[in-house]
């Protein structure tokens, strides 16, 4: 076991909960295995990892909106788990799902990592299962030693729910700054490519880019835009598109790899959100740190990475009329495109890179095993 002082030689044991279908996952524990420490990963998504031992604890096929009870009655195989793998400290990924089972199965050193999802009043949630939702997070986070959170909006929204300050640490996950490289020919000079990488679900409101885009072509705007990812409302999204005549401009790509995704980004020219809420969204930070214009909802979650009108463009969430007078602004002032190009990419590098903040993550995981072990 890790003790003292230690912690300065010897590796940790990390037990990682976590969705394996979530990009983040596989990152995380490669990074704490480079880094010497020996990590369990624990499941409810059956995605294996190479190289990483995981043990899956959900049912096959993952479905993110069902079988949510397992949180709870998976518990006792959790449990045996932990046993067996004699970890010094657990990190657990939503706060609502992996972190409540974190919560229910282990006593010793915590440390969960709020999202997003798991504690923003997501659309049309209300009454009942948002005051459940509610004590849930409190019940985590009282349980949990640190709560990590990867937007500020996280934090505010936790000390409202009555989590003390001084539990929560705040920076986003980050992303690979140097895989996603601009292409050597931005900004180019008719900037007319448009790309979406946020998932066709309810908060993304893809919808209201839709309405947008059919805005730009009744106003004779040339144009074309690439959705990149999958989603429930995907059929939804491609019926919208038909009738509305877009789909001789509007392409649907379907899920993309991590690796394949920076081929894909450097072919467009900006980047469209409407997300209702969110954390800090890695699929702004990819597009920033390609050097792609942002034109994204006005929401608390990305005004720490945009300087509104100078090298990004925000709207109104669900306003389809604003976005689409962003889009033409992004598409004609050549300064903006310069600026979005020459600056972003510093900002993500600064404050979003991937390499860095999980360094910090471990650093964070080692003090608190360090603290628990010397009191």
């Amino acid at each position: 076991m890790f003790r003292g002082r230690d912690f300065i030689r010897l590796a940790m044991r990390i037990l990682i909960l976590s969705h394996t279908n979530l990009n983040w996952t596989p990152v995380y524990a490669r990074h704490f295995v480079s880094k010497g420490h020996q990590v369990q990963v624990v499941s409810f998504a059956p995605q294996a990892i190479d190289g990483i031992d995981v043990e899956f604890v959900g049912v096959a096929p993952f479905e993110k909106y069902k079988n949510k009870h397992m949180f709870v009655t998976r518990v006792p195989r959790i449990r045996r788990i932990i046993r067996r793998f004699k970890p010094d400290v657990v990190f657990a990924t939503y706060v609502v799902s992996n972190g409540l089972s974190a919560a229910l199965s282990w006593s010793g050193p915590l440390v969960v990592s709020a999202r997003g999802g798991d504690v923003l009043e997501q659309a049309g949630r209300r009454g009942l299962g948002q005051r459940l939702r509610e004590r849930i997070v409190r019940y985590v986070c009282d349980r949990a030693d640190v709560v990590h959170c990867v937007a500020r909006e996280i934090e505010d929204e936790l000390i409202r729910l009555g989590v003390p300050a001084a539990k929560l640490v705040q920076f986003p996950l980050g992303i690979d700054v140097e895989n996603f490289s601009p292409d050597p020919g931005m900004p180019r000079s008719r900037p007319t490519r448009l790309i979406c990488t946020r998932k066709h679900e309810p908060v993304y409101d893809n919808a209201t880019i839709v309405a947008a885009l059919a805005r730009l072509k009744a106003a004779g705007r040339a144009f074309s835009c690439t959705f990149v990812g999958g989603g429930h409302l995907l059929e939804e999204r491609q019926e919208q598109v038909r009738s509305a005549g877009l789909s001789d401009l509007v392409t649907f790509v379907g899920h993309m790899t991590y690796a394949e995704l920076p081929s894909q980004l450097r072919q467009a020219d900006i980047y469209i959100s409407a997300s209702l809420s969110d954390g800090t969204s890695s699929a702004l930070l990819e597009a920033m740190a390609t050097g792609l214009v942002p034109v994204v909802s006005r929401i608390k979650a990305n005004r720490p990475w945009i300087e509104e009108g100078r090298t990004g463009l925000m709207f109104e969430r669900g306003r389809d009329d604003e976005l689409a007078k962003a889009l033409m602004k992004a598409m004609d002032d050549a300064d903006l495109q310069r600026r979005a190009f020459e600056e972003n990419r510093h900002r993500v590098d600064a404050n979003g890179s991937l390499r860095k903040n999980n360094d910090r993550l471990a650093d964070l995981l080692s003090r608190r095993v360090l603290r628990c072990s010397s009191t």
